[in-house]
């Protein structure tokens, strides 16, 4: 009897043994159904689970907590993957190349590390439905989700979403970007909507059909709109881009629809400010406040009107360059405050970018200035300098 009871006592430590063993591996593969139900009295497994290239349908019962990562990869085969109690995965949330995978259902997931999705040709939606309110960093790319509904994060370093070509909107509740915001080569229409972000170290927005950044008031980094199909742009509380150390530009390039920008508080910029190819603005006067840029103000395009009224120190250049008939008398106030190389010149054949030098339908040019001097400032390539002159070497010709 003695030995019966041993034996049993035995056998029942030897799976309690086994149990903490299956708990607490470093890395798990599940290559079967079978071995994701020997996971289910795992409230907490200590590394990390892959599944296995054979799964079809994967559920991840009883498991609340993974403190590694979660790594579904090339399961070429995998149709559904589901973890009802699975509430947090502190490593990184990988998904990549599931071609079939139409199912994600994580009903209890609210915090991740990192998620990481690429190339979920058949994901078209999330049931994230305790909403996924903590991650560190986020790339999702080359999906056909519609919305980002079930992930609403308030801080992160790094938000990129690109290449989502039915994603109609992407509305976050973030209030700081440590690393990078871009919102990126989505569908066209794509609403990027970011109603809380105060701050980012650096955010693009490319091939939006709408920008929303109401709150936003420092970019640490730069700051560009590229390729997007908004007609207008407010950063109502919008006051620095850039720091001392680092530099910042803000960039508006090839945003055919764009007519006109309001960034009414602004006051300093550590780089470039940069308006080419936005062929509809015809208006640059939404920088009342703007005092101070370490780098240069370059715009080139069609408008017939710039105003920058409270600039006092341009470290950089000035180029303005238009096709429009443009009077540069109303800016010649800014050649006193202007390091590097001034230039403005209207009736432009073809405007171009500082360092470029403007030729007029009747074969002149203009430009004036002086050696750059802006010293530990650097301007970027795609930036540029270039004002008034034209008018005064027309007179020569």
């Amino acid at each position: 009897m003695l030995r019966k009871i041993l034996l049993s006592s035995l056998a029942v430590i030897g799976a309690v043994n086994a149990q903490r063993n299956i708990c607490g591996a470093t890395t798990t593969v599940a290559q079967t159904q079978a071995d994701l139900d020997n996971l289910q009295n795992c409230a907490t497994l200590n590394g990390d689970l892959v599944l296995g290239p054979a799964l079809v349908t994967a559920t991840i019962n009883g498991v609340r907590t993974i403190k590694g990562d979660l790594i579904v990869a090339n399961c070429v085969l995998l149709q559904t993957l589901q973890a009802p109690e699975l509430a947090s995965i502190e490593g990184k949330f990988n998904m990549t190349s599931l071609t079939v995978l139409n199912t994600a259902s994580f009903r209890s997931l609210t915090s991740v590390g990192e998620i990481y999705w690429q190339t979920l040709p058949a994901l078209s939606q999330l049931t994230f439905t305790a909403t996924v309110t903590q991650a560190s960093r986020v790339t999702i790319t080359d999906t056909i989700l519609e919305s980002l509904q079930g992930i609403n994060l308030v801080t992160v370093q790094r938000f990129n979403i690109n290449n989502n070509r039915y994603l109609k909107e992407v509305k976050v509740q973030l209030q700081n970007v440590t690393d990078s915001l871009a919102i990126e080569f989505n569908s066209p229409s794509v609403a990027a909507s970011f109603p809380n972000l105060v701050w980012a170290n650096n955010a693009t927005f490319r091939s939006c059909g709408d920008v929303q950044i109401p709150k936003l008031s420092v970019v640490n980094g730069s700051l560009g709109f590229f390729e997007n199909g908004f007609d207008g742009l407010q950063a109502p509380m919008l006051t620095a881009v850039g720091t001392g150390t680092q530099g910042g530009d803000i960039t508006f390039a090839n945003n055919k629809q764009l007519t006109n920008v309001s960034m009414p508080v602004l006051t300093t910029i550590f780089g470039t400010l940069q308006f080419v190819n936005d062929t509809n603005v015809e208006d640059i006067s939404g920088f009342p406040k703007l005092s101070v840029v370490h780098g240069s103000i370059d715009i080139s395009g069609k408008f017939d009107k710039a105003e920058f009224p409270a600039v006092k120190d341009i470290r950089g250049g000035f180029n303005l360059q238009t096709t429009a008939e443009f009077d540069c008398d109303g800016l010649s106030s800014l050649k006193s405050t202007v390091k590097g190389k001034y230039v403005c010149s209207g009736a432009v054949t073809n405007p171009g970018t500082e360092g470029t030098t403007p030729t007029t339908g009747n074969g002149g040019s203009g430009s004036s200035g002086k050696k750059n001097s802006a010293g530990r400032f650097t301007v970027s390539k795609s930036l540029a300098a270039t004002p008034v002159l034209a008018f005064f070497a027309a007179l020569f010709l």
